[in-house]
């Protein structure tokens, strides 16, 4: 669980082989939102369970495994659904389509809409700012990022140089549970001379000992350090390492 003040708190819900929905509790008023789910059961387990109210679905981009449980929660909890104005054509079942710098406040929260195209072209995030949360679909995993299904590296690599604007003490909350075989990518790509630069073996260590547990929500300020995604300094660079990561 991770909370932010006395009242909110965001909770992980494990589907498929490693993605994650998550849930924003409001505790005074027994309400949430999800983002991203995928498949509707765990979901509905998890609120009926809980005792919460779904107040609206946040999506971040038209992938079948963000959105397979929308249509489901949304007959059963009678929720307002949000999703990316690009992907209209693709999700038609949302009530309302956000864009960039648009404002949306659900409960206590409110959500400013950032455009972060590379993964897919409609893709985009939901930034928290008072709590530092963000809610980044497929764009930044730990130490990696999403392959280019539609976008194009120069797309990417601008999304991903937005998200290292924020605020170091940022929590990322991503969709997918790739950090241990980004790790792993990482040394197979860097000398041991490199990798050791990179990360003292202390750090490595209290690092590799937090997979143990689900790695997300990320530190932004602990993958600035160690992704290489993130410490790539031009395009080409970037490409590059995209491409390698693709092969692995």
């Amino acid at each position: 669980m991770i909370q932010s003040g006395k009242t909110m708190n965001c909770e992980l819900i494990p589907i498929f082989d490693d993605n994650y929905v998550f849930v924003i509790i409001d505790d005074d008023h027994q309400c949430a939102v999800v983002i991203d789910p995928g498949e509707a059961s765990a979901v509905t387990k998890f609120l009926l369970e809980k005792k919460l109210k779904l107040s609206a679905i946040l999506l971040t981009h038209h992938h079948h495994d963000h959105i397979g449980g929308v249509e489901e929660l949304k007959n059963k909890f009678a929720c307002e659904v949000y999703a990316p104005l690009k992907n209209k054509n693709q999700i038609s079942n949302a009530n309302y389509y956000v864009a960039e710098a648009q404002r949306i406040t659900i409960n206590q929260l409110t959500f400013e809409v950032k455009e972060l195209p590379g993964h897919t072209l409609g893709h985009v995030a939901y930034w928290l700012e008072k709590q530092a949360w963000l809610f980044s679909g497929d764009v930044i995993f730990g130490l990696g990022c999403g392959r280019l299904f539609e976008g194009v590296p120069a797309q990417m690599f601008e999304s991903l140089s937005w998200i290292k604007t924020l605020p170091a003490e940022t929590k990322i909350f991503c969709t997918h549970e790739y950090t241990q075989t980004n790790l792993e990518f990482t040394k197979s790509i860097l000398t041991k001379a490199e990798f050791a630069d990179l990360v003292s073996l202390a750090d490595l260590k209290k690092y590799e000992d937090s997979l143990k547990i689900p790695s997300v929500p990320l530190l932004l300020s602990t993958q600035r350090n160690l992704s290489l995604f993130l410490q790539t300094k031009n395009l080409e660079q970037f490409t590059k390492l995209r491409q390698l990561r693709n092969q692995f």
